[in-house]
């Protein structure tokens, strides 16, 4: 695990706000307070407010907050945990502007899912905690490094495309045994996770062969790429071919912090492979100057 100061900064954000509304919430088990709604704890009223309630869709401001609750001190420190351990590679790799989108993207599906269950007659209970986001970002891992290994319940060693699905289904076998713990909301995340990568991954490729793409079409800026597929560009042959990333740079630690702020707002994989040498030969460069081998 990375230490916290080199996490991230969404990751940071993320996990001190999960902190500061779990001190709140364990120091207010002990602060009275009426806030209109009853007399009763500081505690009872952050759930009160903040908890996702099935029964009470309309409450938008639920599927956000929900996301935030803690109560118990190991519910909080393994969802935290995770969060750490699997956030951290996730955001690197995706980029800042994609992992915070889909973090929330995938909590308030999660929220979503576990109220068409309770339309269905599955489920009705309070929903709090992290888990359905961290599980779409355990999808974008299982996603990105399919080969790496966990220990499952930290005890048996399992590749994480084999534990991802493990987990998905244990918590279709638990979803109705009482065991107070979210398992539709889990299962939400998941079918977030898998629908936000299946977005990623493809890109522009999911609009243009989407049902919807005639309706892109009629308000696109660039109508023509919404077709049967992408339609390629033709170059005069005397014009010079432009080679993506092959810009000169005078000043090197200028490209140096072009290429770490596009790696912060996009992710590892949206370099260009000149980019990637670069980062490389810079690598070595300092590990020469630093005396390294």
């Amino acid at each position: 695990m990375k230490p916290f100061k080199y996490l991230p900064k969404a990751l940071r954000v993320l996990l001190l706000a999960n902190a500061v509304v779990f001190i709140i919430a364990f120091l207010g088990r002990g602060i009275d307070v009426d806030l209109g709604a009853g007399y009763g704890s500081l505690t009872d009223y952050i759930s009160y407010f903040g908890a996702f309630m099935p029964r009470v869709p309309l409450e938008l401001w639920r599927y956000v907050t929900y996301m935030f609750i803690h109560f118990d001190f190991m519910h909080f420190f393994f969802n935290m945990l995770m969060l750490w351990m699997f956030g951290s590679d996730v955001a690197e790799w995706m980029g800042t502007r994609h992992f915070v989108s889909m973090y929330f993207f995938c909590g308030i599906f999660a929220a979503l899912f576990s109220f068409f269950m309770c339309l269905l007659g599955l489920t009705n209970n309070p929903i709090i905690g992290a888990s359905g986001a961290l599980m779409g970002v355990f999808v974008a891992y299982y996603k990105f490094f399919p080969e790496r290994m966990l220990l499952m319940f930290f005890v048996i060693p399992m590749k994480i495309k084999h534990a991802m699905w493990v987990m998905i289904a244990l918590d279709i076998l638990f979803a109705n045994s009482g065991d107070m713990i979210a398992h539709f909301a889990h299962l939400g995340g998941v079918v977030a996770g898998f629908l936000y990568m299946a977005v990623y991954q493809n890109g522009p490729k999911v609009l243009y062969h989407s049902p919807l793409s005639a309706i892109f079409r009629l308000f696109s800026s660039n109508p023509e790429k919404y077709g049967d597929a992408p339609r390629s560009r033709t170059r005069n042959s005397d014009e010079p071919e432009v080679l993506e990333g092959e810009v000169f740079y005078v000043d090197e630690q200028k490209r140096m912090d072009d290429i770490l702020r596009k790696v912060e707002r996009e992710g590892v994989q949206s370099l260009s492979e000149s980019e990637r040498e670069f980062l490389l030969k810079a690598g070595d460069k300092l590990r020469r100057r630093r005396g390294g081998f």
